[in-house]
């Protein structure tokens, strides 16, 4: 089975003569540019439908915040310095996120149990309806765009997704000792 190249504009800088080399790069780390450029392009225009579905939330949150409450959402509990990292902030730069969290009523903060030095970050109802909301303009989202595929698409699809998930967790497993000092 042959792979089908994206097309690209024919003023695209990303264009180039690759006239016999394995469109998938055939797995020895050297990718396409017209490849890395059709891949860049659809993450662009998913992360502008994704945008999208955020808008007109309420209560009405900066996209950080937005980060943050799914960082919670996803981690359950997670204490601050854990939230820090997954923002890519310094814990302080997190608290101060939190404060606004909290006095918007989305997070509430909790001493751990087993060490009460330790602060714990966990959504408010507020927050989980907030959530809730998201998740589902963003499917709803998702899935008119997908509901244009036939099947067979859709599965390929699934299938390059599932390996690109698996690649990026292959790079951010070595890259996670390296928190940055970013502010959130």
């Amino acid at each position: 089975m042959t792979q089908r190249r994206p097309r690209l504009p024919a003023g695209d800088p990303a264009r180039e003569d690759t006239a016999g080399d394995d469109p998938a790069g055939g797995g020895t780390g050297e990718v396409p540019d017209d490849v890395t450029a059709a891949v860049e392009r659809v993450l662009s225009a998913a992360a502008l439908l994704w945008s999208r579905a955020d808008q007109g939330l309420e209560p009405a949150v900066s996209p950080i915040q937005l980060r943050a409450v799914e960082a919670v959402a996803r981690f359950g509990r997670p204490n601050l310095g854990r939230l820090a990292a997954e923002l890519g902030a310094i814990p302080s730069s997190a608290s101060r996120l939190c404060d606004r969290l909290e006095a918007a009523g989305l997070v509430v903060r909790e001493n751990a149990v087993a060490d009460r030095r330790e602060i714990i970050v966990r959504l408010s109802k507020q927050g989980e309806r907030l959530y809730s909301e998201l998740t589902r303009r963003r499917r709803a989202a998702v899935r008119e765009v997908l509901a244009q595929l036939s099947p067979a698409s859709r599965g390929r699809l699934i299938d390059a997704l599932t390996e690109f998930d698996v690649a990026r967790e292959g790079q951010d497993a070595g890259s996670a000792e390296a928190v940055g000092s970013r502010t959130a």
